[in-house]
């Protein structure tokens, strides 16, 4: 059965969802027992890791068209997306960031008083389109704290969260009818009032909600907080990007060769390099066992097995100009002299690893294109990053581990939020802390009731204190 995207609602017609949900909120949600809700998810999330459940043959069906990536890597990053959302890895997610995940229920002991966490009464979530499941970690967590949700849908990859919210309906009819899936065009506010008539819409779900959150450019985040009341709660998640750091004890061998170029292959193909958490790319430490140059020619060799495996998808014509672009400047360098290599793939830009000896911190075309270059030493990373330390979110190494603890402090002191293995930049835990802010901690407010005592002061104890004191 095809996906047919909704038209945009008209502003009545929105604001007649916003009070239905806060309705239906107040009638179930807001009562129901968190653990309750915790297995109403588990039972959806279960139904997304069946290759065999309709929304699974629904997902891979009407993705690739949506997404732009391809069958395979679709059937491999699926479980991949909703992986961690099992009930049990929530349920610890909540107690580790709330203290215990009954304080959403009900007021628990703290300090002598109570503490109760309290999700907010409307969040809307506008959606990016760059990754399939990209913000439905906040969605999830929404409806966790109890939280009616409004999702405004990519233009560009609508079907995702329209098949989730549907899925969440068919198990649990009552927690489905929390959550909405709305789609209108996104963009500049004076655009969208002469293009489309729809400035107000966007007012609509913003000035309802106690809390939005952004996935998307860094333009975008800025024109809708722009728009928001002083107390509504804004939280962004713009422009980030990663890169691979591998040691000269990393690589001790030639074996650790082998595994960590196919490691740092896997972490650039998966999702096409598309991801905040996509190595662009990779430091390889000077004068070890291995050189850099070896490890650009390992690496190539790790992307054409990959790309056997899991193909690149469909390439914007933009992009892959721009990718031979950046080929042939390499290829220019490398004919005038400079210490640059290029590895390409045969008959098409499917992928390309340029070594360069220049450290210079360079983004990437993406769509599986990376840079390899050489490291004096860890501690020159703080000198070349400079520029770049706001927009990093993680680091995928080959290091010892007896190196890990003091390349990890160095990496926070950059503000880098995610330090693991290359190969494992594509898999973060649930509770990884995106952009260094807490993951579901920042959804609640909290409301603390501290113990009634006796013990208040009197005038006359106030005035002999104050006699003390003179004497």
């Amino acid at each position: 059965m095809p996906i047919q995207t909704p038209s945009p609602p008209s502003p009545r017609e929105l604001n007649a969802v916003i009070d239905a949900l806060l309705a239906r909120r107040r009638r179930h949600l807001a009562r129901r027992p968190v653990y309750d809700i915790l297995a109403a998810i588990d039972r959806c999330i279960r139904r997304w890791l069946d290759p065999d459940s309709d929304e699974r043959r629904q997902a891979e069906t009407h993705l690739p068209a949506t997404t732009g990536l391809s069958p395979p890597m679709l059937r491999h990053v699926l479980p991949l997306v909703f992986g961690e959302y099992r009930g049990e890895r929530l349920g610890a997610l909540l107690d580790a960031e709330l203290g215990g995940r009954d304080s959403l229920d009900r007021a628990v002991a703290s300090d002598g008083g109570s503490r109760r966490a309290i999700g907010p009464g409307l969040s809307v979530h506008v959606l990016a389109g760059n990754l399939p499941g990209a913000g439905m970690d906040g969605v999830v967590f929404s409806l966790l704290v109890k939280s009616a949700v409004l999702v405004k849908a990519a233009s560009a990859e609508p079907v995702l969260p329209d098949l989730f919210a549907r899925s969440v309906a068919a198990v649990d009819p009552e927690l489905g009818a929390c959550l909405h899936v709305a789609h209108w065009p996104g963009g500049r506010a004076d655009l969208e009032k002469a293009a489309f008539g729809r400035a107000d819409l966007e007012k609509a779900a913003f000035g309802r909600a106690d809390l939005v959150v952004v996935s998307g450019s860094d333009a975008s985040l800025a024109s809708i907080r722009g728009q928001l009341g002083a107390n509504t709660r804004f939280m962004g998640y713009g422009h980030k990007l990663s890169f691979g750091l591998v040691t000269k004890a990393g690589l001790a061998d030639r074996g650790a060769l082998a595994h960590w170029s196919r490691a740092a292959a896997y972490d650039v193909a998966v999702y096409d390099q598309l991801g905040c958490l996509s190595p662009q790319l990779v430091y390889v430490e000077e004068d070890g066992p291995v050189s850099p140059r070896e490890f650009a020619a390992a690496l190539a060799d790790g992307l054409a097995e990959w790309q056997i495996t899991l193909p690149r998808g469909a390439v914007p014509t933009e992009a892959v100009s721009i990718i031979r672009r950046v080929r042939d400047r390499a290829e220019w360098q490398s004919l005038a002299g400079k210490d640059v290599v290029l590895h390409v793939s045969p008959g098409g830009t499917d992928w390309t690893v340029i070594y360069e000896a220049d450290p210079t911190f360079a983004p990437s075309p993406l769509y599986r294109t990376v840079r390899v270059k050489p490291l004096r030493g860890p501690a020159h990373l703080a000198e070349l990053l400079t520029d770049w330390c706001p927009y990093l979110e993680a680091v995928g190494m080959a290091a010892d581990p007896s190196e890990s603890a003091r390349l990890g402090e160095l990496l926070a002191g950059l503000g880098v939020s995610r330090v693991c293995p290359l190969g494992e930049m594509q898999r973060p835990p649930l509770n990884w802390r995106r952009g260094g802010r807490p993951r579901i901690g920042d959804f609640v407010c909290w409301t603390g009731s501290e113990p009634i005592t006796k013990n208040i002061p009197s005038p006359r104890s106030l005035s002999l204190s104050k006699d003390e004191g003179e004497g």
